[in-house]
């Protein structure tokens, strides 16, 4: 099969909600691995359907800054003339927050985390199913502004709200 641009377009298309609803609050850098690797299983599967063979890649956690870190990936393929293609995503910067205690310190001693990518061995339907999974366990986490911006494609200021003053005066005089 040849790698037309049609299927450039859908690969990139594929990969640019990678992160996305991807973290759950306080995640191991295991859990993140585990998550992900479903997510890149998917990916090479998808792109060995269009013509493509896996080569190599790896999946990395970065310290950002003090505060923040990514999530990255860079996969390599060849195709069927024997042309490299690169394949490669990473994530907004994430607030240091959402990691497990144990696993901040690790990324931002570390600064950077790296896992290599080794083909899917598992059937591509199980991979799709435990994508879902994923995906409906990431909606069911979402406050209701993320479900608003979603629908919508509205991004909205969170804004303080105060609580109205409790009066206990219950109009007796």
């Amino acid at each position: 099969m040849a790698i037309t641009k049609q299927s450039m377009d859908m690969a990139i298309e594929t990969i640019k909600d990678f992160f996305k609803n991807l973290l759950n609050p306080n995640m191991k850098i295991e859990d993140i691995a585990d998550v992900v690797s479903s997510r890149l299983d998917s990916v090479i599967i998808e792109h060995e359907k269009n013509g493509l063979h896996y080569s190599a890649g790896k999946f990395y956690i970065k310290a950002a800054d003090e505060q923040h870190f990514q999530l990255a990936f860079e996969m390599f393929f060849k195709d069927d003339n024997d042309k490299w293609h690169k394949l490669a995503n990473e994530s907004e910067l994430r607030d240091i927050s959402l990691l497990e205690k144990g696993a901040a310190i690790t990324v931002q001693k570390l600064k950077i985390v790296e896992f290599p990518i080794s083909a899917p061995e598992i059937k591509p339907e199980v991979i799709e199913e435990k994508i879902a999974e994923e995906k409906a366990a990431a909606e069911e986490n979402k406050t209701v502004q993320e479900k608003f911006e979603d629908i919508t494609g509205v991004k909205t200021e969170k804004e303080k709200i105060e609580k109205p003053a409790v009066s206990t005066d219950k109009g007796e005089k």
